[in-house]
């Protein structure tokens, strides 16, 4: 008798050694292989595979993902990413690459992009969850009450260190008993600064790293089927850029563009030194509506951030009581009072209606003229430096990490991971303006950030409008001579 050999046989002989634990009928890498079965055993409940860009990071996850769903009728599994369209117009991409590879029949499986969800003829499905930070949103509600038998964070260097706590309890509870598979959270991405490097490269480093996490490093040279000429592209890269996406080097060195360094950064969350000066506290407040649905708010005694609050967005009324009551709970005067001109604008609607004396801050204004030595590390200079910098936004920024770098700042009031975050990330987007052509200092603009985080950098903002008050100080225009009670 002839057996034929079919398509879908293939296809189901496949799915059988998956569920064995054989991979190599799967033509994939050695690390590759390693990471299919850390996915797949019994110990592993969290994997970061990476560490470097074409190191078959991503393929690896559709590849995990598409055999599990065939494999196992019925489960359900997601995929989590900083935006929605990252999946829709990268991994759905690269799935379909995987699925054209092993022949899987277009029949198979659906793509709805409405609601970026796969689904299997067999019943399994993959939905696509985005995983970026939301103040609105501080516990990723929005993952809403599904359970899911397994998921995938990819690209974990634009995911919000709490998406990725909430992920891994949302996996593990959908059919995972009847198969008797493990739950499994796989994390890919390049080194980054972030959770994957303190969960799992730095323990894995020191040898710390839980029995049930790991760590595999995958480089551009460890992908055996990676696209011609990808080897060469990343060689090419230089500085920072090299040492991340082709070393995978996850102790890289600061992007020279970065005016705050990583370490200073860091450091700023457990500065308990630095101590409160009551004299000199402010209020400072962001109420822009470009780009944000939130008013954020600090209050600073000296060089400590005491508190922080945030309000959903709201009439003119709501956000002078959240005003007036952090000003009547640390006894600040309007004059120690600062705000974005824009956003109050927007709510009270131009002129007058704030508390009377307090300061507007514009950042296109001209700069203080202060002394050099007080803004940058040169002692020896006298000369005045008010034209140095094109505005005084971006002296302010060159002056909160001048401060910063040097370990003078405390941000005593962020405490909640999610928070310590949002301020890492945006603080790491000060940067000095790569295009300069008038010789003056600028960071780069605020869209740019945007566009790099996906937010507007409300947070980073307090901190670069307090440094209004310690240019002030410093330039001799106004002095605290009065100590505030």
């Amino acid at each position: 008798m002839t057996v034929r050999i079919t398509d879908n046989s293939i296809i189901n002989a496949k799915a059988d050694c998956f569920k064995e634990g054989i991979f190599d009928v799967l033509s994939l890498s050695d690390k590759q292989i390693e990471a299919l079965t850390a996915l797949t055993d019994s110990e592993t409940d969290e994997l970061l595979f990476g560490g470097a860009a074409m190191g078959g990071k991503s393929w690896t996850g559709c590849e995990w993902l598409l055999w599990s769903c065939l494999a196992y009728p019925g489960t359900r599994w997601f995929i989590g990413r900083h935006h929605l369209s990252q999946i829709r117009e990268s991994t759905v991409e690269t799935f379909r690459k995987v699925c054209a590879k092993h022949k899987i029949p277009a029949s198979a499986w659906k793509y709805n992009d409405t609601v970026v969800k796969i689904t299997f003829d067999n019943g399994s499905t993959i939905k696509g969850i985005e995983m970026m930070h939301k103040p609105g949103d501080p516990d990723f509600d929005s993952f809403g009450s599904t359970e899911y038998t397994g998921g995938w964070i990819e690209e974990g260097g634009g995911v919000a260190a709490k998406a990725y706590e909430v992920a891994g309890t949302r996996i593990g509870r959908h059919l995972n008993d009847k198969y008797n598979v493990r739950g499994k959270l796989l994390v890919t991405g390049n080194p980054s600064r972030n959770w994957m490097y303190s969960s799992f490269y730095k323990p894995a480093a020191s040898g710390t790293l839980p029995e049930n996490k790991k760590f595999i490093q995958s480089r551009v040279t460890d992908n055996l089927f990676r696209e011609k000429g990808s080897f060469e592209r990343l060689d090419n890269l230089k500085g920072a850029m090299r040492a991340r996406l082709f070393m995978g080097d996850w102790e890289f060195v600061d992007d020279p563009l970065q005016l705050i360094e990583n370490d200073a950064i860091s450091d700023l969350f457990t500065n308990d030194y630095v101590k409160e000066d009551y004299s000199e506290r402010c209020l400072v407040l962001d109420i822009a509506m470009r780009g944000s649905d939130f008013l954020r708010a600090a209050v600073f005694y000296g060089n400590v951030m005491v508190e922080h609050r945030f309000m959903k967005r709201s009439g003119g009324a709501q956000v002078l009581k959240f005003a007036k009551d952090l000003q009547a709970k640390h006894r600040i005067p309007a004059s120690r009072i600062i705000y974005d001109s824009d956003g109050v604008g927007y709510f009270l609607g131009g002129e007058g209606g704030f508390i009377p004396g307090a300061i507007p801050f514009h950042g296109s204004a001209a700069p203080f003229a202060v002394q050099k030595e007080e803004t940058k590390r040169d002692s020896d200079a006298k000369q005045k430096q008010q034209n140095e910098f094109v505005n005084l936004r971006s002296q302010c920024a060159y002056k909160l990490a001048y401060d910063i770098n040097e370990g003078s700042e405390w941000a005593r009031a962020v405490v909640e991971p999610e928070d310590v975050e949002m301020l890492t990330e945006e603080l790491a987007q000060i940067k000095a303006d790569k295009d300069v052509t008038d010789g003056k200092l600028r960071i780069m603009s605020k869209e740019l950030v945007k566009a790099a985080i996906g937010r507007s950098p409300d947070f980073s903002d307090l901190y670069i409008m307090k440094k209004y008050f310690d240019l002030l100080k410093i330039s001799g225009k106004k002095k605290f001579n009065r100590p505030l009670r």
